[in-house]
């Protein structure tokens, strides 16, 4: 069996196909309510950069002694928050797992690692509720430090009558596709950076720092990639500035799935509902601009119920427990003996 570094310089329409396969075939059994990897987005997945990623991603394949793939990898290394973090990813097939595969996998990719200087590993979005990734997280003794919670808006089924939410009194509610306002610019930065004020649980965890330059940043990596970047925000009429926003993201791959990506409200300006009716009015102007999307999901961090309401009382149902998973990597080297 070979864990090594995916090349795609020589991959071939049939590698990317049997990579979409398999991973539809675990994320049916690991990722229940969320759709299944094909062809497309596999190939958007590991050809283009994506702009929401933390970090560039560095993909591994495992085959047997036969040829044949069993197993998918990433690990990455962000360069401005966290640095001193490795973000690992791993799916093992399905009737393969329990043959060390994974653990193959993280014996291959820990001397990049220590190489890079960083002293944990951390495995982001792992299913909970006794899942075969938990337990093998657990078993190298990484330790779940921001639980979460899934959770998907089935678009054809919804009640759209919950998305009639008027701004608060004193707020007006706005939103764009792509670039920011250049006269919001200021205070929606400051209001990017209220994301960081949240449940940070038992991780030292560091959310981006936001400046108007890496807005701009972000916005044009988004639209180099052909993503449908979206904001709506609250706007306090007294001050002009910016309270709260969300965003979501629509993939060219996925045109009838879109990704609710950071929602966050001002420490000043909660109380009022702006929570609840930013988000109505993003998937208001969603369904008015992108009527193909079939469902919305986010991540919430478990401990934050008073985001988990609003998104229920939107529409959205939970559908599955979610942890950041994390371990040192002085530790899990002695773990693989290594």
């Amino acid at each position: 069996m070979e864990f090594a570094p995916f090349d795609s310089s020589t991959a071939t329409d049939a590698d990317y196909a049997a990579i979409a396969e398999m991973r539809a075939r675990m994320h049916a059994v690991d990722r229940v309510g969320s759709p299944l990897p094909t062809l497309a987005t596999t190939l958007e997945l590991m050809t283009k950069q994506d702009a929401a990623a933390l970090a560039r991603r560095n993909f591994w394949l495992a085959r047997d002694d036969s040829g044949r793939l069993v197993g998918f990898g990433t690990v990455s290394f962000p360069e401005q928050e966290n640095t001193e973090t490795a973000f690992v990813s791993l799916e093992v097939d399905l009737g393969r797992r329990r043959e060390g595969i994974g653990t193959a996998f993280l014996k291959a990719v820990l001397p990049a690692v220590q190489a890079a200087g960083r002293t944990r590993v951390m495995a982001m979005n792992v299913t909970t509720d006794g899942s075969d990734g938990e337990r093998f997280a657990v078993e190298l003794g990484a330790v779940c430090t921001l639980p979460g919670l899934m959770q998907t808006l089935e678009v054809p089924s919804v009640d759209r009558a919950l998305w009639d939410v008027p701004a608060p009194d004193g707020y007006r509610l706005q939103g764009w596709s792509g670039a920011a306002p250049e006269e919001l610019m200021a205070s929606y930065t400051v209001a990017r950076n209220a994301i960081a004020d949240k449940p940070a649980q038992a991780s030292d965890w560091e959310e981006m720092e936001w400046t108007p330059e890496r807005i701009r940043e972000d916005e044009a990596s988004f639209a180099a990639s052909g993503q449908d970047y979206r904001i709506a925000i609250a706007v306090h009429e007294a001050t002009g500035e910016v309270a709260g926003f969300t965003e979501i993201v629509v993939r060219p791959s996925a045109p009838e799935l879109a990704q609710q990506i950071d929602t966050a409200v001002l420490k000043v300006h909660r109380g009022h509902g702006l929570g609840r009716a930013i988000k109505a009015e993003m998937m208001r102007r969603l369904m008015a601009e992108r009527p193909e999307v079939e469902q919305v999901a986010t991540t919430t961090a478990a401990d934050n119920s008073y985001m988990i309401a609003v998104n229920h009382s939107i529409g959205y149902t939970d559908a599955r427990g979610l942890g950041h998973f994390e371990v040192a990597v002085d530790d899990l080297a002695a773990r693989l003996g290594s």
